[in-house]
């Protein structure tokens, strides 16, 4: 039989100091913990090109950028909208302004290119998927003495149709500032992406969802003087989109 051996006094205090601060320290932990689990305010954030830099909140469904030549990519990994068992219409909608200057002395922005993708999947006879996308290009700039220029074009992406296995999609759409009477080109201008996708089930059972894919949207612009090498962009934004896939 072992006897057991009664605490020391002073032991005992201490056990009771410790116990006290630790019921006083707990409710300011947990109310610490609260305000850091906060959402963090959106973070602006400047990156540079050859001959632009791009400034754009990186707190979107859009994520980080990654700026190749004067091209900026965005690898989004949670874009993405889910229908299942007949739960009607999901969207998920994001918008995005990107501010570009022309930071090359003599060059400025005449074109821009927008290429997007990913994927989706259909399960049941009901369910649907679509995505479109919107580019904006507005300036910041006082030309010839007259409000600032802008101009909109959009995309719907057609034949989502494809059942029971993930299937790739794409869109693009682009502002050409030269075909606008009296822009033909600019320095420093916002150029705003929107995009909209959408799952639809109607029975149980029912699955259907549409996602972006990493490295699908890119933002193009080509710098005065070098006529038609948005199209050279383009295809290097093209590439570069088949490489993410491939990843």
């Amino acid at each position: 039989m072992y006897a057991v051996r009664p605490e020391p006094i002073e032991a005992m205090s201490k056990d009771k100091e410790r116990l006290q601060m630790n019921r006083i320290i707990a409710p300011l932990f947990a109310a610490l913990c609260g305000l850091f689990s906060l959402q963090a305010p959106a973070a602006t954030v400047t990156v540079f090109g050859t001959d632009v830099s791009f400034t754009y909140d990186d707190a979107t469904l859009f994520g980080s950028a990654n700026v190749i030549g004067n091209s900026i990519f965005f690898l989004p990994t949670s874009f993405r909208a889910q229908s299942d068992n007949g739960a009607g219409a999901v969207t998920a909608s994001a918008t995005l302004n990107i501010e570009v200057k022309a930071i090359t002395p003599g060059y400025a922005i005449d074109s821009f290119l927008l290429q997007e993708s990913g994927d989706y999947l259909l399960s049941g006879a009901s369910a649907s998927v679509s995505a479109s996308g919107r580019l904006q290009v507005t300036s910041k700039t006082t030309l010839n003495g007259v409000l600032p220029f802008n101009d909109a074009q959009i995309f719907n992406v057609g034949g989502l149709t494809t059942q029971g296995a993930a299937t790739n999609w794409s869109g693009s759409t682009g502002v050409d500032l030269g075909t606008i009477a009296g822009w033909g080109s600019d320095t420093n201008v916002i150029a705003q992406i929107q995009n909209n996708l959408s799952a639809t089930t109607l029975a149980n059972g029912e699955t259907a969802w549409i996602q972006k894919k990493s490295g699908a949207i890119g933002l193009v612009v080509n710098p005065v003087p070098v006529p038609g090498a948005v199209w050279l962009f383009g295809s290097g934004l093209l590439a570069l989109v088949g490489w993410a896939r491939r990843r």
